[in-house]
């Protein structure tokens, strides 16, 4: 049930960037009013601490200028361990940066990861409110066919979703990389090790030298 809370007050700072043109006011709003609702809940200093700290982070980020097409691609990996750049995708619009990689394998297990990188500088500030909520928050669900938890890689905060079969393998892994570049990597044939090492093996701090 507090969990349920907590993922619910979360959801509606990341609502309240969508809806306004100035995300920090309206954050500034919304923890107000969570910190309303705080009288008995348990150990729910974390999620409180988690909101602030996003709001300085929000404002900072939105001083910056994001990543530019020619520094994407001057950074842009043409292979990543056994893993080539088959497709690449840079959309740069309305002050953001977002863009997605395609790596392919040419082994046997035809492995495959479709990453998304969300620039939080400038405008897309806003958007790192759905990233850094996993670094507040605990998830974990399991079935039959896989998983769904946050947890820790190499001290990086991480929401992770592992679904197998016989002849089905998919992995995904959500985070927030040096607090402004939100991450959606998606790896087929892989499980959530293997696409982590991917991601770090990219280096994406090094997109701002």
């Amino acid at each position: 049930m507090k969990k349920g809370i907590a993922i619910i007050m979360l959801l509606l700072l990341v609502l309240a960037c969508k809806e306004e043109n100035n995300p920090l006011n309206k954050i500034k709003e919304v923890t107000g009013k969570v910190k309303e609702v705080k009288q008995g809940l348990d150990n729910f200093d974390n999620i409180i601490d988690g909101a602030e700290d996003m709001q300085k982070n929000i404002k900072k980020l939105s001083e910056l200028t994001p990543v530019s097409k020619e520094q994407i691609k001057d950074w842009m990996p043409e292979e990543v361990g056994d893993l080539k750049l088959t497709e690449y995708d840079i959309s740069s619009q309305m002050g953001l940066s977002v863009f997605k990689l395609s790596y392919k394998g040419d082994d046997e297990k035809k492995k495959k990861i479709n990453i998304i990188i969300s620039d939080g500088a400038g405008k897309g500030s806003a958007l790192v409110a759905m990233f850094s909520m996993f670094q507040n928050i605990e998830i974990d669900t399991e079935n039959e066919s896989g998983y769904e938890r946050t947890q820790t890689f190499e001290g990086q905060r991480t929401l992770t979703k592992y679904q197998t079969s016989e002849k089905y393998e998919k992995a995904t892994l959500q985070c927030l990389i040096n607090q402004r570049f939100g991450i959606e990597a998606n790896a087929w044939n892989m499980n959530p090790d293997e696409l982590w090492n991917f991601i770090k093996k990219l280096e994406i701090e090094k997109l701002v030298k």
